[in-house]
């Protein structure tokens, strides 16, 4: 429930409540009369009495399907013996048994109030048993108030090619998303065709305030050049060409591939309104490190002949002898030289481009500690070596610890934030993909358990990515705002709300409304964009003449005198705020950095119409 911004009600009454199998059945119809979600677990009086009731047969219970993902395998770890339900009509059943389609969750829902039953303990972490149990709440009425507005998603074009363009963008924005970053690779040289249709995607989301990133994947540079440069193709520990997984890898110690390498994404760059780049994953391979030679590198002749002036022997001496140690430190001291230098190519473009964000995407290795020595990935070095270069920083979740709860987000927090003295550059990317290891309920990230992951990384860190924008279940879509809120406190009363955030949020609200007194402008008519802090909110009569509809810079305070309100931001890139006054919508852009614009409403010469205003907006 935390995970869907549900906090404990300090007082009054609490809008989901679990209720404990003792309670009698007079104790229900007034917290449904009140509109409360009252969540049951198994058989008692209570459930009988509302329309569940066991039978005398024992059933087994390993897989289950659920309405909501109907074709996806839902497995848990170890099989429970429960009696068989018998549910009335009134029920919507949500998911059975796979084998002998015996009800095991579902949901009733009463004038005002719902219920939500399941046939077993739900589990200690919430998401054991019933992967969509969001979803199930959701559709017996819970109603999430307050949505995260600032979530990142990695693109690849290659799945959407045939995708409706304002569909997808129309629902990212829907689900929280603002920005994603784009497979630029794959548009390397391309055709008129495909630069158009980049165009229109990058128009699209910046017609819906969503920012767009180049996402540049080095030492892969793209299939284009792999084909055309056979002569920097990167070289495995056994010898193969490095065409591993999905990249084809280049040797950029070369002083010619890489200045072939430049052209190519730089060219990329200057082509497209890109609102970023993120430079990922500048190191080697694999996961396996040294114990697999055949994805093992760089072993190029070019380090071949640099590791011997060094070390008067062949790198390949050094794989399983007692010098493994030195290859391994000189993979790493590689690694950030090549990192240096382009980020000072970038550099190049961001004094063209001021407005350009520039983000690194790393792989962690100071909370699984492997990955320096099967990468030669070294966070700490990366992170000296960009300090106030206004470089953001994002943490990738290594697939070795994919398993773990989402609670180790908290653990990895706290191991980057002695690297940095800025520590609102760190952000957390989440990949959302199969795993590999033997994982329950579900191979893949969904419902209970990714709403979990993202509120746990929203929670510990400003900014969340999540790999990747296709493997996202459409079904999960909903949850990912509500799983980004930063929600401390909520109380609700007579149609007045007091609610603390720890960062800003979109709260629904709709018509006008005061916020701690001052008439808000910060709306669209259906909701609230509010900064970090805390807030008692109560309907007004009337909006304010000039109001801002939509912003895509991170809301920092928002404060009002006799002259107009001042909107505070911080914004990593180039950004718009969408402002609504009576001459109509305009689209401000505003500059990368710290800022505030100036909202002053002043009346139009004699002459004009009535309620007419004249809009000055001031750095």
């Amino acid at each position: 429930l935390r995970s869907l911004g549900q906090v404990p009600a300090q007082s009054g009454k609490a809008q989901t409540v679990w209720v404990s199998a003792k309670e009698s059945p007079q104790t229900a119809p007034a917290l449904l009369d009140s509109g409360t979600q009252i969540i049951l677990e198994g058989f008692s009086p209570l459930t009988s009495h509302f329309g569940i009731a066991a039978t005398d047969v024992t059933v087994s219970i390993r897989q289950i399907r659920d309405i909501a993902s109907p074709d996806l395998p839902i497995v848990w770890e170890s099989e429970e013996s429960v009696l068989r339900s018998q549910l009335s009509d009134a029920w919507q059943v949500r998911a059975k048994e796979r084998w002998n389609s015996a009800p095991v969750l579902a949901i009733r829902n009463f004038a005002r109030g719902s219920m939500l039953w399941t046939a077993t303990p739900i589990g200690q972490s919430g998401y054991e048993r019933y992967p969509f149990l969001p979803q199930a709440l959701i559709a017996a009425g819970l109603k999430g108030q307050v949505r995260g507005t600032g979530l990142w998603a990695f693109f690849d074009a290659g799945f959407r090619q045939r995708a409706d363009l304002a569909y997808l963008v129309a629902h990212w924005k829907l689900a929280g998303i603002g920005a994603i970053h784009v497979t630029s690779w794959q548009f390397d040289g391309t055709g008129q065709a495909r630069a158009e249709w980049l165009a229109k995607l990058i128009a699209l989301c910046h017609e819906s305030l969503i920012q767009v990133y180049a996402w540049v994947e080095l030492p892969h540079v793209s299939e284009r050049f792999w084909i055309d440069h056979p002569e920097c193709r990167e070289r495995t520990a056994s010898g193969m060409e490095a065409s591993l997984d999905w990249r084809r890898l280049t040797n950029l110690v070369n002083p010619g591939c890489s200045s072939l390498a430049e052209t190519s994404v730089m060219s990329l760059l200057r082509s497209f309104d890109w609102d970023g780049v993120n430079l990922g994953e500048l190191y080697f391979e694999s996961l396996e490190g040294h114990q697999n030679p055949a994805r093992f590198t760089p072993f190029n002749d070019d380090v071949r002949a640099e590791y011997r002036q060094l070390h008067c022997r062949d790198p390949l001496e050094d794989l399983k002898g007692e010098g493994l140690a030195t290859l391994l430190e000189y993979r790493a001291n590689l690694a950030a030289r090549l990192q240096t230098d382009w980020l000072s190519k970038l550099e190049t473009i961001r004094r063209e481009k001021p407005g350009l964000d520039i983000v690194l995407t790393h792989i962690d290795d100071r909370f699984d500690t492997r990955m320096r020595d099967a990468l030669g990935a070294d966070a700490a070095r990366l992170l000296r070596g960009t300090e106030g270069q206004g470089t953001g920083f994002l943490i990738e979740d290594p697939a070795t610890v994919w398993h773990l709860r989402p609670s180790r987000y908290r653990e990895i927090r706290k191991r980057y934030e002695g690297l940095t003295q800025e520590p609102g550059r760190l952000s957390i990317d989440l990949n959302i993909v199969d795993r590999y290891q033997d994982v329950y309920p579900t191979r893949r990230q969904t419902g209970a358990e990714l709403a979990q992951l993202v509120h746990e990384a929203s929670a510990n860190f400003n900014q969340v990515a999540l790999y990747f924008e296709y493997s996202l279940r459409p079904v999960d879509l909903p949850i990912l705002g509500l799983a980004a809120a930063r929600v401390a406190s909520w109380q609700q009363h007579d149609g007045v709300v007091d609610v603390k955030l720890t960062g800003p949020a979109r709260l629904l609200w709709p018509g006008a409304a005061w916020v701690n007194g001052i008439l808000w402008p910060l709306t669209d008519g259906e909701s609230l964009l509010l900064p970090e802090g805390q807030w008692h909110i109560e309907g007004a009569s009337e909006m304010p003449s000039t109001r801002i509809r939509d912003l895509n810079v991170r809301l920092e305070a928002l404060t009002q005198d006799d002259g107009g309100y001042t909107i505070h931001f911080d914004s990593r890139s180039n950004g718009t705020i969408l402002v609504e006054s009576t001459l109509g919508i305009e689209r401000v852009a505003v500059g990368r950095g710290k800022g505030s614009y100036r909202i002053i409403v002043k009346p139009l010469p004699a002459g004009a119409a009535s309620n007419s205003a004249q809009l000055l907006l001031q750095r």
